[in-house]
């Protein structure tokens, strides 16, 4: 069934989304919500292993597996618990939908057998909800996300190294008592602050489609697959474009350059030959390496278009080497071992307006850039106010720099 039978769903930052006041007043819940027990800090994902020294981290297929087996039977009868009576939590939802519960009554039946008030249905850990392919949103499934319990994270970067001096052997520079003193010297961190932001939307499910599904759970299952599809593509946007996209989400790669310090290093015209963006993927490599980071944790992201650019001006098979073992598709490939990715979250030089400058590829340190998450994507039923089930989707997290956007090199195309 297809999501366009749907109502349509209502922008991000809609109804739902709590605002700063309330996220510090109830960071613990949500947090507890969408982690439960695990430890703040902690790397839940990391499919390149970019800040796990190679080691990939995906702990919501194993977070799904204690939700899928969790016995919630066992709760209200403990003497089933472990036997086949017992129920997971995931079963206990499909039958209290197949029976005809609402999504109020079926969340408060689970609260009440988990013996708990705040449990909401975290869909980023649903297999066929929360993968997404990679070629189109690659910031979304390749950066490291964090844990957080805080609604501010703060990045205290090393920005100044302190300074030795020599000569220590010469008595010139003498105190009172005739012995050396050492010149005091100390590093300089940073204090960059990264406000955790909340990005959501509800939708509904009207009577008549619930009535016409022969499994409520089908029709829900597709209406949460394209919130979350929705989810995914507004963080991939904010990540790359930042204030560009929407001003009261967190500041992404775009503000970094910006505000930050990172930079634009070359301006390449439309007109270009494709060795000329070839050599701008190398320069931007080379760039980010000189300020600092580590060759074997960049990242490369682009448009379609710079991208095809790039592929059609490789001949060395030596730096071309596809990534389909990793991704599932061909068009990601490493140049010079950084792998390069294309994303739809930045619009096409072909689809750019005539006489503009736009940034079409960015470098991204993947040790020093991840997503610090207080809450990933939850869904929460909402009070009914006609013939529809309604329900909301939100999430709370911030896009952290702990370099200060100095490893973000970017290269813009003139139309």
């Amino acid at each position: 069934m297809s999501t366009s039978q749907f109502q349509k769903t209502v922008g991000f930052g809609g109804p739902g989304v709590k605002n700063r006041t309330e996220i510090k007043k109830e960071k613990d819940t949500l947090y507890k919500n969408a982690f439960g027990d695990l430890p703040d800090g902690t790397i839940y994902r990391d499919p390149l292993g970019m800040k796990t020294n190679g080691e990939a981290v995906e702990l919501q297929k194993s977070r799904w597996d204690q939700l899928a087996n969790h016995d919630v039977e066992a709760f209200a009868n403990p003497s089933v618990a472990g036997t086949n009576e017992a129920m997971s939590v995931i079963e206990k939802w499909d039958e209290l939908q197949r029976k005809g519960y609402s999504l109020t009554d079926t969340f408060t039946e689970i609260r009440k057998s988990l013996d708990t008030g705040d449990w909401t249905l975290p869909l980023d850990i649903i297999p066929d909800v929360f993968e997404v392919n990679p070629e189109q949103l690659p910031l979304v499934n390749t950066i490291p996300r964090v844990t957080t319990q805080d609604d501010e994270i703060v990045a205290t970067p090393l920005t100044e190294y302190p300074d030795m001096s020599w000569g220590l052997e010469d008595t010139a520079d003498e105190n009172a008592e005739g012995d050396r003193v050492y010149e005091f010297a100390e590093p300089t961190y940073g204090d960059e602050p990264f406000p955790v932001q909340g990005m959501g939307a509800m939708t509904r499910l009207s009577d008549k489609m619930i009535l016409s599904s022969t499994n409520l759970r089908n029709a829900e299952s597709t209406q949460e697959q394209a919130m979350m599809r929705g989810a995914q593509q507004e963080l991939e946007r904010q990540m790359i474009l930042g204030s560009d996209n929407d001003a009261g989400g967190f500041d992404g790669l775009n503000d970094f350059i910006a505000d930050g310090d990172g930079e634009v290093i070359r301006t390449l015209d439309e007109t270009d030959p494709a060795e000329d963006y070839e050599e701008t993927l190398r320069d931007l490599i080379n760039d980010a390496e000189f300020e600092g980071a580590a060759y074997e944790q960049l990242a490369i992201v682009t448009d379609f278009d710079f991208h095809r650019r790039v592929r059609n001006a490789i001949t060395d098979l030596v730096r071309y080497e596809p990534m389909a073992d990793a991704f599932g598709v061909d068009s990601v490939f490493e140049y010079d071992g950084v792998p390069v990715f294309k994303s739809h979250a930045i619009e096409r030089i072909s689809d750019q307006d005539a006489d503009t400058t736009e940034t079409k590829a960015y470098t991204v340190n993947l040790d020093a850039h991840y997503l610090g998450v207080l809450q990933e994507v939850n869904m929460r039923p909402l009070a009914r106010i006609g013939p529809q089930e309604r329900f909301a989707v939100d999430a709370y997290m911030a896009l952290v720099a702990e370099d200060g956007g100095a490893h973000v090199r970017a290269a813009e195309v003139a139309t």
